[in-house]
């Protein structure tokens, strides 16, 4: 398996190329363009400089955070969305482009919309933004939220990630390559060398034989490097016998 491991290295090299240059060339870019959003109990945002925010408040307003996030993602909400983006977009378009998280333990949301188009991706993102205050206390009569960041349009994709997925073509390809001279090799019975003999059978070797090469083939070979050759040859024996006879 040693001797193989120059191909093992070089298929791994050409499953990294050809990885990137899959994903360069034949996976379409996505952008995604994200909101932030801050959440309230309260029906009025505008808290009074003299006053302060019981923690029953705050923990009200972390369980809204899931109930708001609920009405984002409805079919009300998107249609509304939809209609105001317009260009033949759909309810159903809308939610396939985005997600929703909370921001860990925070009274904050974040709204991630993903797109072939960055123009388009942040257009939604930002009409969500603009709908969701009206929206959420329309149907939930209850609390309300407040734009922290607005999305604009991003420069560069989020997806596919180049570098992991020629790390990916490599390991893929690594594996594959080593699995299978292994196998190969596992089940090889041949004899190819001293070491296999002294492997298979236990028993030292005392010498070895060469390869002797048949005078058929020797003379053969003979001829070939000969007819190539410009040094003339002389029959020895011939001339010899010739000399014999006139003598």
């Amino acid at each position: 398996l040693k001797k193989k491991v120059i191909f093992i290295i070089i298929i791994s090299l050409i499953g990294g190329v050809l990885a990137g240059c899959i994903t360069n060339f034949f996976i379409e870019p996505k952008y995604t363009a994200s909101i932030k959003m801050h959440v309230y109990s309260s029906s009025d945002n505008r808290v009074a400089s003299n006053s302060t925010i019981t923690s029953s408040e705050l923990e009200a307003s972390q369980r809204l955070v899931n109930t708001y996030l609920v009405v984002v993602g409805s079919n009300t909400f998107t249609q509304k969305v939809a209609d105001k983006i317009g260009n033949g977009m759909k309810p159903e378009m809308i939610r396939s482009m985005m997600s929703c998280s909370q921001i860990e333990d925070t009274l904050a949301f974040q709204v991630n919309v993903t797109s072939t188009d960055p123009q388009l991706a942040a257009d939604v993102a930002n009409e969500i933004a603009n709908t969701c205050p009206e929206e959420i206390v329309r149907i939930l009569k209850v609390g309300g939220v407040e734009v922290i960041d607005y999305a604009t349009p991003p420069t560069s994709p989020s997806s596919p990630n180049l570098k992991r997925n020629i790390l990916i073509g490599l390991a893929f390809s690594f594996a594959v390559s080593f699995v299978f001279f292994f196998i190969k090799e596992l089940f090889d019975t041949r004899i190819m060398d001293e070491k296999d003999l002294e492997r298979e059978f236990d028993i030292p070797i005392l010498g070895t034989i060469p390869r002797l090469v048949p005078s058929a083939e020797k003379s053969k070979s003979d001829a070939k490097s000969s007819v190539g050759s410009s040094t003339p040859s002389f029959d020895i024996g011939n001339t010899a016998k010739e000399e014999t006879n006139n003598g």
